[in-house]
C-alpha cells in the first residue's frame, strides 16, 4: 500500500502495515563523519561547514550542455572523469532534498511515486544510458534516507531544548513535516530506531572515499597497470580506506589497520 500525503502514514500504522524507516547517515554513499581525531587526546577543532551542496550550475544546464556519463558493470558510473562522477553523485543528493522530486512523508523508498520523474529530470542534466537508472535511483534513495535522518536529529534537538521548529518548517512543507513527526513518535518506529543505532555503532571499518563509488575506484586503480588488470583485493581495500591526517573521523582506525 502506497503512503500518500497528510495523515496516511498514521492510517497505515493503524492497519499494522508499518515498514520501519531505516535510520542512516548515508548521503549518496555511506562514509565517515568527521568527529574525532584518531590517535590524539586533543578535542577536535570546530569546523565551519559550507552547508548542503546545491549544484545550481548543474540544475541550470540545458540539454545541449549535458555531461555524458560512462558506466561500468552494474550500471555504476566511472567517468569520463572522477569529477564528473562526483558531480553526478552530489547532484543526486540535491534531488533527494527537493520534496517536489522526493517527498519525505513516505515510509520507504519503493512507495515514493516519483521514480520516473527523478530519472527523467536526471536525463535532462546528464547523458546516462538506461542501464544507469537503478544506480541513480538507489543513490537518491540513500541520500533521501540520510536527509530524513538529519531532519529527525534536528527535530529531537529542538524538542530537547524546548525550542520551536521554525528551521524545520523552512526546509520541509508543513504537511510532510507533520506526517514525519507523527511517524517518528510511534512506538514501533522508536524501537526500530534504537535497534538501528545499535547496529550502526558496530560499524568500525568504513571506507573513506566520500562520494566516489567502488566502481570508480576500481577503474582508477586498473589504469595504473600497463595491462589494465583488476587490482588485488588487498590493494583495493587499502586504497578505499586511506585517511587524511588533517581530518577527523567518526570511528577508530584500529580494526582497519589490523586488517591491512
Amino acid at each position: 500500500m502506497s503512503i500518500n500525503v497528510s495523515g496516511i502514514v498514521l492510517e497505515r500504522e493503524a492497519k499494522n502495515e508499518v515498514q520501519p524507516m531505516i535510520e542512516t547517515d548515508n548521503v549518496a554513499h555511506e562514509r565517515e563523519a568527521e568527529t574525532m581525531i584518531e590517535g590524539s587526546s586533543e578535542a577536535p577543532k570546530i569546523k565551519k561547514h559550507r552547508g548542503p551542496t546545491k549544484k545550481t550550475d548543474i540544475h541550470a544546464r540545458t540539454l545541449e550542455e549535458r555531461t555524458p556519463i560512462i558506466l561500468k558493470c552494474y550500471g555504476q558510473p566511472i567517468g569520463p572523469t572522477p569529477k564528473d562522477v562526483k558531480d553526478l553523485s552530489r547532484f543526486l543528493g540535491t534531488i533527494a532534498r527537493t520534496t517536489e522530486n522526493a517527498p519525505l512523508n513516505y515510509v520507504d523508498w519503493p512507495s515514493v511515486p516519483t521514480h520516473d520523474q527523478i530519472w527523467e529530470y536526471v536525463l535532462e542534466k546528464f547523458m546516462i544510458p538506461q542501464e544507469g537508472r537503478s544506480w541513480v535511483l538507489e543513490t537518491v534513495n540513500l541520500s533521501w534516507r540520510g536527509y530524513k535522518s538529519k531532519l529527525k536529529k534536528m527535530y529531537l534537538e529542538a524538542v530537547e531544548k524546548g525550542s520551536n521548529l521554525d528551521k524545520l518548517y523552512e526546509l520541509v512543507p508543513e504537511d510532510e513535516l507533520k506526517d514525519l513527526i507523527s511517524y517518528w513518535n510511534t512506538s514501533p518506529t522508536k524501537e526500530q530506531s534504537k535497534k538501528n543505532k545499535r547496529n550502526r555503532e558496530k560499524l568500525d571499518d568504513m571506507h573513506t572515499m566520500g562520494p566516489s563509488s567502488y566502481a570508480a575506484l576500481r577503474h582508477k586503480l586498473k589504469q595504473e597497470y600497463p595491462n589494465k588488470q583488476e587490482p588485488s583485493k588487498a590493494k583495493f581495500y587499502r586504497e578505499s580506506r586511506i585517511r587524511n591526517l588533517k581530518k577527523t573521523y567518526k570511528t577508530s582506525y584500529g580494526n582497519t589497520k589490523a586488517n591491512m
